[in-house]
């Protein structure tokens, strides 16, 4: 019955509800009942005072007793209580005999006759079983007590009027309620709907589709939660698509090499390739397999920094002798391609990293420029100081990329120029963002056409 969260919290709503409801009803009643109960004991009071100045008239023979009777009648049936007057046994009063009914308890008269006030629910007198709301006072005379009025009037009349005042407080705890009822069905519904859906994206996520989103509506908690969930949903579908990519990228990387090198070996097993030509295709196969392997060293290094599981070792690192250094050992692959390398500091520059990393990354880009820009170009390394602010540039003045590339250009896999880029997988660029983003730094890129191309590196220096 309360297998959803929905049908549980609308049953806790409404229980909490129901017992408020009744709790509120029982006190109200109560207290209507007591102040009901009080008022009539009051008005009795009331009609006792103006039944006692009859009654001292009586004793000291100002009205007569028939006068007394007709006006003890009169108040009885205009306030609907009855009167009972008793004479003191030791009063000289020989005229004067008890009226109305007699007591069921000689202790009220005793008690009155002392002098003090009687105030009981009982039924009044012997013969009757009707419950009455009793009230007794004494009657002076010159300071004497010389008898007791007792004044009573039916339970039934007082708690008919209780069972009115409960009747109108029940009628409207119960249409209370089922407004309340009816109120938090709405809201319950409107609170576990965002629930339900955030269940329905999440249940869509475990079976990997991520397209799904939740309206966000307010600014309350459970909007920050469907909020939370549609970043996580975009996230993860970004994941995805950078998986799917990540697997069709790799496949394309893998295929050419692959393919090389099952021909190179189906042919010479076949004997379609001649003898002295077999050199020549095993050479082949080789350079293929160390791409290979290249590629998964890369890729083994790229994994690591995703997952945060590189350790740097992190030491005070000279950079204008880090990069004269990178230069001269490229000035060899440079000279080749009659490309002029220059290494210059505008002056010193000790920055906190991983000296083996930050050469890795110079020696990629300054080889990445040797690689793409024509001969007779030059390209280098800049060591820039302007005042608190120090940066590495490494820079040529090649034709430039284009500007619709330059968003992509640390993507994995990515290649600016494939007719240039034969040999490389397109990873370097995003294992050397990666590096430099591990040191706390950042990484730009400057290019346009026949502008050259600067790359910029951001480390922090020691102070």
């Amino acid at each position: 019955m309360l297998n959803s969260f929905y049908r549980k919290m609308l049953f806790l709503y409404i229980s909490i509800t129901l017992v408020s409801i009744l709790a509120i009803s029982g006190a109200i009643s109560y207290t209507m009942k007591q102040m009901t109960y009080d008022r009539s004991e009051k008005l009795l009071q009331e009609k006792v005072e103006q039944v006692e100045e009859l009654a001292k008239d009586l004793f000291d023979s100002s009205i007569q007793l028939k006068d007394f009777r007709k006006q003890i009648s009169t108040i009885e049936k205009t306030s609907n209580v009855r009167v009972s007057v008793v004479k003191h046994p030791k009063a000289a009063l020989d005229k004067i005999q008890s009226i109305g009914e007699t007591p069921a308890k000689l202790a009220w008269v005793e008690k009155v006759l002392t002098g003090e006030t009687v105030t009981v629910r009982s039924n009044f007198a012997q013969n009757s079983t009707a419950k009455m709301l009793i009230v007794g006072r004494p009657v002076l005379q010159d300071s004497r007590i010389v008898g007791a009025i007792f004044l009573y009037t039916p339970l039934q009349n007082i708690q008919g009027t209780i069972n009115g005042i409960n009747r109108a407080i029940y009628i409207a705890a119960l249409v209370v309620a089922m407004l309340a009822i009816a109120g938090l069905y709405f809201v319950s519904r409107h609170f576990v709907k965002p629930i339900q859906e955030m269940s329905k994206t999440a249940e869509a996520l475990a079976l990997g589709d991520f397209s799904g989103r939740v309206p966000v509506r307010g600014k309350d908690e459970i909007a920050s939660l469907a909020g939370s969930l549609n970043r996580m949903a975009g996230k993860l579908q970004k994941v995805e698509e950078g998986r799917k990519r990540f697997l069709s990228e790799i496949s394309h990387e893998l295929r050419t090499p692959l393919t090389t090198i099952r021909a190179s070996l189906q042919g010479i097993t076949d004997g379609v390739v001649e003898p002295e030509d077999a050199k020549e295709y095993i050479d082949v196969s080789l350079q293929e397999t160390l791409r290979l392997t290249r590629l998964v060293q890369d890729l083994l290094e790229l994994s690591s920094f995703e997952e945060k599981k590189v350790q740097l070792t992190i030491g005070e690192v000279d950079v204008p002798e880090l990069a004269s250094l990178v230069v001269t050992q490229l000035t060899m692959k440079a000279k080749a391609k009659q490309i002029e390398l220059h290494a210059a500091a505008d002056g010193p520059y000790v920055a906190h990293a991983d000296g083996d990393r930050l050469r890795q990354v110079l020696i990629n880009l300054l080889d990445n420029a040797i690689n793409h820009i024509p001969e007779g170009s030059s390209a280098g390394i800049r060591v820039r100081v302007m005042r608190q602010e120090r940066w590495i540039e490494v820079w040529d003045n090649g034709p430039g990329i284009p500007e619709e590339k330059l968003p992509y250009l640390f993507d994995r896999f990515y290649k600016a120029d494939e007719s240039r880029n034969r040999t490389g997988a397109g990873l370097g660029l995003t294992i050397c963002k990666h590096i430099i983003e591990a040191h706390g730094g950042t990484l730009h890129v400057e290019s346009g056409p026949q502008k050259g191309t600067v790359f910029r590196i951001f480390i922090q220096a020691r102070t």
